[in-house]
């Protein structure tokens, strides 16, 4: 078993204390940055699916304009 001075006991602890602040601000960067980049996930899924539900539409609109006339084309021959 180790036994220290009390001098060194407060080196080694206020040490780790320093260490851990050091890491714990570290910790709260990082999971800053990890909020914001959710942020940014969730907005740009959000972009492409209105961007789909977007060409969905154009799509069917075609698709239904066009059925009509290949119809009347067909009563035509």
């Amino acid at each position: 078993m180790l036994s220290y001075t009390l001098e060194e006991a407060e080196e080694l602890l206020q040490s780790k204390l320093t260490a851990a602040e050091h890491n714990l601000s570290n910790v709260d960067e990082d999971l800053e940055f990890l909020r914001e980049q959710t942020t940014v996930m969730e907005v740009n899924t959000a972009r492409v699916y209105n961007w789909d539900v977007r060409r969905r539409r154009e799509q069917r609109k075609v698709a239904e304009e066009g059925a009509p006339a290949a119809s009347s084309m067909a009563d035509v021959d």
